[in-house]
């Protein structure tokens, strides 16, 4: 049985690598990069649940910019003891493709689960403040979810349960 101390530096370790594949993936094509992972909080990070609502998230991402009539120019899906992440290359204004993962985070509970990173060519990422857009809402009392999670106003416990009541309404 893994240590709580040994599964944490796993996490941080896979976050660090995912760093560097962030600026490798920006570095070889030479487009905006959308990093996506789910968020999820304590140690269980991957499983089959988590895996179906990244996929779900992947699937909206591509179906909202086939809407729009956008190519993924190269896209990687790695499952991680960190959680399932996908890095997908987009040759798109970052702005605009910063509004297009916004609207989708927004559009549902479901949304709200979702971490999409827009990342420029310069390695940058891309803020809702740079659109003049809210702060995200915590999932269990819509105050700003960064305090919440700093805070540690709800316990991992009840986050838990309220994600998982989330995905299984999008089944």
């Amino acid at each position: 049985m893994y240590s709580e101390s040994i599964i944490l530096k796993e996490i941080l370790e896979a976050r660090e690598k995912r760093a560097r594949t962030q600026t490798k993936l920006i570095s070889m094509f030479k487009t905006t990069l959308v990093s996506f992972t789910l968020n999820i909080p304590g140690q269980e990070k991957n499983n089959n649940i988590f895996k179906k609502a990244h996929e779900l998230g992947i699937n909206l991402l591509e179906k909202e910019l086939g809407i729009q009539n956008v190519k993924v120019v190269n896209k990687v899906v790695n499952f991680t003891v960190a959680g399932t992440e996908a890095f997908l290359n987009i040759d798109m204004d970052p702005i605009q493709l910063k509004k297009i993962t916004v609207s989708i985070e927004e559009k549902s509970d479901l949304g709200r689960i979702f971490d999409f990173d827009v990342i420029n060519t310069n390695g940058e990422q891309i803020s809702r403040r740079q659109l003049n857009l809210a702060q995200r809402k915590c999932l269990l009392c819509n105050e700003n979810a960064k305090v919440c999670g700093r805070s540690r106003k709800h316990s991992i416990d009840d986050l838990l349960i309220k994600i998982y009541q989330v995905i299984n309404a999008h089944k």
